[in-house]
């Protein structure tokens, strides 16, 4: 089969998609009990998916770009491959539909997961704050705080 590696490389980046969208679920926990070391691990882990995702799509483009000189086919659609080799073709439409499946469910889970990193943001911040209040008046060297509007006032005379 000539798109046996094309077919081969899209399943390798729906195997890799569907184990990171089984990992982003599991990161709502991780926010929840804002386990900072686990984000970190989270965050290193999602850097290493992204350049295998780059890898395999770099591996993907090659493979469809041999597969279409050796079919003889000038422009790479599924179309034109169903053409040449039928088979081959239906089993990349497969790969594909499910890699657009998983990305989509990848998508929606990162626009959850990036609310949930903001509201524990808030928390965070809402805790330091309340550790360390900023002065509402005066500063510790008995000079006017910064107003909150951003204007600056002298004490100077």
């Amino acid at each position: 089969m000539v798109l046996g590696e094309a077919v081969g490389a899209a399943q390798e980046l729906r195997d890799a998609l569907a184990a990171e969208v089984e990992a982003a679920r599991g990161e709502r926990s991780l926010f929840r009990s804002l386990d900072s070391r686990a984000l970190l691990g989270r965050a290193s882990a999602r850097a290493d998916f992204q350049a295998r995702v780059a890898r395999l799509e770099e591996r993907l483009r090659d493979a469809l770009a041999a597969a279409a000189a050796a079919l003889g086919v000038r422009e790479v659609t599924l179309a034109g491959l169903a053409e040449r080799e039928p088979a081959g073709a239906a089993a990349l439409s497969r790969a594909f539909g499910e890699v657009r499946s998983l990305s989509a469910a990848l998508a929606e889970l990162d626009r959850l997961n990036q609310f949930l990193a903001s509201r524990a943001l808030r928390v965070v911040r809402g805790y330091v704050d309340a550790l360390a209040p900023t002065p509402s008046a005066y500063d510790r060297r008995g000079l006017r705080a910064a107003s909150s509007s951003g204007a600056v006032v002298s004490s100077r005379v």
